[in-house]
């Protein structure tokens, strides 16, 4: 009985430290509101739950997690003009397909309000994936020494809906990178 009751405690023990230890990976779901056929997930443990907002016309989604590794997912809806500029040009010159993430990624890597800081620029995926991504880092910020990383997953969930998964933490070590980076390869678009 003694051996049982010393069992059950270190069991207990072991419970309690191990959920300290780990976070249980969750499945998110993101889509655009009141649109078949726009969902993707990712699975990460680092967050609990995402806050959502209208932005105009765009979706957002938005959570920090306890790490200090930031997660968002914005739902960009191409006006008219967007989508034959954006998408109808480059696939008329391409011979490419309707849906693409090469039209996102090139919309979002050209235009991105951080583009004149990032340094160590790499890029991964072809425009025939689900997915292409970017990372970089950014060193100096308005002359302010920063060390942030960021990662990026591209796709298109409808013909004029871009979608841009976006991960950052400040002081991020390897470790941290490696995470941002299997979060990516977690992403799936449901078709």
């Amino acid at each position: 009985m003694k051996n049982l009751k010393q069992l059950i405690g270190i069991l207990a023990v072991a419970t309690v430290l191990l959920s300290f230890g780990f976070d249980e990976v969750k499945l998110f779901e993101f889509s655009y509101p009141g649109r078949d056929k726009t969902s993707l997930t990712l699975q990460a443990e680092n967050f609990k739950r995402f806050s959502k907002e209208w932005r105009g016309s765009d979706y957002y989604y938005y959570a920090a997690g306890k790490d200090g590794m930031i997660c968002s997912i914005l739902y960009y809806k191409l006006n008219d003009d967007e989508k034959t500029s954006l998408v109808d040009a480059p696939k008329t010159a391409m011979g490419g397909p309707d849906i693409s993430p090469a039209y996102p990624f090139t919309y979002f890597t050209t235009y991105s309000n951080l583009k004149k800081y990032e340094e160590n620029v790499n890029s991964w995926g072809q425009a025939s994936d689900d997915f292409m991504f970017q990372q970089n880092d950014i060193t100096n910020f308005n002359g302010v020494k920063v060390d942030q990383k960021h990662m990026y997953g591209y796709c298109m969930a409808d013909k004029d809906l871009f979608v841009n998964i976006h991960l950052s933490k400040v002081n991020c070590s390897s470790a941290d990178s490696t995470t941002m980076r299997a979060i990516l390869d977690s992403l799936t678009k449901m078709k």
